[in-house]
């Protein structure tokens, strides 16, 4: 059952009301000061609290008031107890965010279902939050699937061109460089046709999980399709994104895919690198066929390696066999 403080103090009264609470079944808390009712609520948090309007120290007013501004505890339900006849306290008290009055003397059935209506408020308002998170958390993994490649975790090409469109903007505002890194994995279709798809979708998975492992949080990282990845490198270029790649094609060379499969050699990777600033780049397209050019370029040049790329230079090399 609910933990219930009572603020009074009145011994006679206090008594009274703990016993019928406690007879319903709650745990009651009794404190006949303001203050020390302040101090019990900070310390046991109860679930509802009959406060009486005339305290010796501090009004009942006052710790309504503090109540509700407490983030912790504004949502706990107070009951205010008032002397018969006192209306513009009853109002007060209620726009101080008071749930509900009791007017002394109160009869014990009045209090009784008082405290029963507040408390199922109380657990119908609980439910009602749980499921409003319930259904947030839903949607949160809804969308997370929404933009997220299913096989290898990493954000899908829908989600990676909606980031890229986002950072261009931001270019072309504030002039902040950034790069894409087009990746692809060597030799791809002779894994998959020695070895089999199951095989194929664990290099894959091995990949992307290098690739994460090569990034910072800022970058993104997306399965672009089949066994293609793509980067954006939020705030790098040159020489800076370079490193990025040397990084990512050595830690390549590191892994071992006899434990995959006995007839998996080494497997290495083809990066092609494009960004901006750019003389001659106006749109975000031109930006991935760059990027995508400087990826042929690495696979005509002996793939394990890494190749830079402009917007000059789309459509003068041929994709590799």
């Amino acid at each position: 059952m609910a933990k219930i403080l009572i603020i009074d103090d009145s011994t006679f009264e206090a008594n009274h009301v703990k016993t019928l609470l406690e007879q319903m079944g709650h745990e009651v808390l009794w404190a006949e000061t303001g203050s020390r009712g302040i101090k019990i609520i900070k310390l046991d948090r109860p679930n509802l609290i009959i406060l009486d309007l005339v305290l010796p120290d501090i009004s009942g007013m006052e710790i309504c008031r503090w109540v509700k501004q407490d983030m912790r505890m504004k949502n706990t339900p107070v009951i205010m107890l008032t002397a018969r006849g006192e209306v513009q306290e009853r109002v007060e008290g209620l726009t101080e965010g008071a749930t509900d009055y009791i007017a002394k003397p109160f009869d014990d059935a009045e209090l009784s279902s008082r405290v029963i209506a507040v408390l199922r408020e109380v657990e119908l308002r609980d439910r009602l939050e749980l499921k409003n998170m319930e259904y947030e958390e839903l949607l949160k993994r809804l969308e997370k699937m929404s933009i997220t490649d299913t096989l290898t975790g990493l954000y899908n090409r829908r989600h990676f061109e909606d980031v890229v469109v986002a950072e261009f903007e931001r270019f072309k505002r504030y002039n902040i460089p950034f790069s894409c890194m087009m990746i692809d994995v060597d030799k791809f279709k002779d894994v998959n046709d020695q070895c089999g798809h199951d095989v194929g979708d664990t290099v894959l998975k091995n990949v992307a999980h290098l690739i994460q492992g090569q990034v910072r949080g800022v970058d993104t990282a997306a399965r672009y399709g089949g066994d293609e990845f793509v980067i954006l490198l939020a705030q790098l270029r040159g020489e800076s994104a370079e490193r990025v790649a040397f990084r990512m094609l050595s830690a390549a060379n590191m892994q071992n895919y006899q434990e995959v499969d006995p007839r998996l050699s080494k497997i290495t990777l083809s990066i092609g690198i494009a960004g901006v600033p750019d003389a001659d780049l106006k749109t975000i397209d031109q930006l991935v066929k760059s990027a995508d050019q400087a990826l042929y370029k690495a696979k005509n040049g002996g793939r394990n390696c890494y190749k830079i790329a402009s917007v000059k230079e789309i459509g003068e090399i041929s994709s590799a066999t």
